[in-house]
């Protein structure tokens, strides 16, 4: 990649390293000066590609060679040492030098990288809303006409078109949701916000998604109000939920809780399922990670999640995932810290 400079660094290189060589061989400065060839290198790593850093480093060693056969008799042991010492320390610099740029440009290019995904994620997820918002709506209605009801084929087929028309608006929403998270746009919105109604929506809004599925709510009494945003939280929890459906089968049931335990909100998610192992809950929160056990079995990407624990950490909250091992399913639990609220609008932690 070419690099824009103007002419003063190379005049400034040259001039330098004949500065170094004239004191070098006229002086008898020991290492002091031939070690300064180390800034003529870093100097050139600014306006060099890789190659031509390369040759300016030669160049500066082979004037180290060459000042030490001009140096006088007298000095010359000492010269061979400093030579040395002087030879090794520019190979040295030159190499991390390289090595640093190497990598500068690799985290630049991976940054460039991940925004254009990001951005034709966005592009590509918002493009294909409103065609899906169709798809659905005229799913759920053919879904429930007569018709249709009466004909079990008809009512088969117009309920899986529903469904992964659902699934798919689901996997758009992921990708939306990941964009804004990796492109720094995620501004948590906290209020103060009685649990039950998040807890009510995220629950309601996936037993539309999972109709045969049971889902048990016990909430305990008088849960206090928790200051969190209650968009991303809800979304969070219902992509918890929608989790437990996912990995576990319709006979099981799924258990949402909530109460007060050592003076924080503790939300769970306990489901039936296929469990964790001691790698997947050590990782169940890192971007596109999936067991290897579900890949071609499970759809999914890999983002719910991690998407989920951002959301949850974004309202001062934590997740936690807790399994006796594969096959013996799977609590995830998310906390807040409860606070109380002052008449000046501020959050006052209270003691546990």
């Amino acid at each position: 990649m070419p690099r824009k400079t103007s002419i003063v660094l190379p005049i400034l290189t040259v001039v330098l390293a004949a500065g170094i060589f004239a004191a070098d061989t006229l002086t008898n400065l020991d290492i002091a000066v031939p070690v300064l060839y180390v800034a003529v290198v870093l100097v050139s790593v600014r306006f060099c590609e890789k190659r031509g850093v390369i040759a300016i480093a030669a160049g500066c060693m082979a004037l180290t060679v060459l000042s030490y056969f001009l140096t006088p008799g007298e000095f010359r042991q000492t010269g061979l040492i400093n030579t040395a010492i002087s030879l090794l320390a520019v190979g040295l610099t030159t190499f991390l030098a390289l090595r640093i740029e190497s990598a500068k440009f690799t985290a630049k290019t991976l940054m460039e990288a991940d925004q254009l995904r990001d951005a034709l994620i966005g592009s590509v997820s918002h493009e294909l809303r409103t065609p899906l918002a169709s798809i659905m709506g005229g799913a759920s209605i053919l879904a429930d006409m007569p018709a249709v009801v009466k004909d079990p084929r008809l009512s088969t087929l117009s309920k899986g078109i529903r469904d992964e028309a659902m699934r798919l608006n689901s996997d758009i929403q992921n990708l939306l949701d990941a964009a804004l998270i990796t492109s720094q746009g995620l501004h948590s919105r906290r209020d103060w916000t009685d649990p039950t109604d998040v807890i009510d929506a995220a629950v309601d809004r996936i037993g539309l998604r999972y109709p045969d599925r049971r889902i048990d709510l016990t909430l305990g009494s008088n849960l206090p109000l928790v200051l969190i945003d209650p968009v991303l939280v809800e979304q969070a929890l219902s992509q918890i939920i929608a989790n437990a459906a996912k990995f576990s089968q319709p006979p099981s049931k799924i258990q949402v809780t909530a109460g007060v335990e050592n003076g924080q909100l503790l939300i769970s998610v306990r489901d039936e399922g296929v469990g964790l192992s001691t790698e997947e809950k050590r990782r169940f929160s890192e971007r596109f990670f999936r067991g290897k056990r579900h890949v071609g079995k499970i759809s999914g990407s890999g983002l719910g999640l991690w998407i989920a624990n951002t959301f949850i950490m974004s309202s001062g909250g934590r997740l936690d995932a807790l399994s006796s091992g594969e096959e013996q399913g799977t609590t995830i639990r998310i906390v807040f810290p409860i606070s109380s609220y002052t008449g000046d609008g501020e959050a006052v932690m209270q003691d546990g």
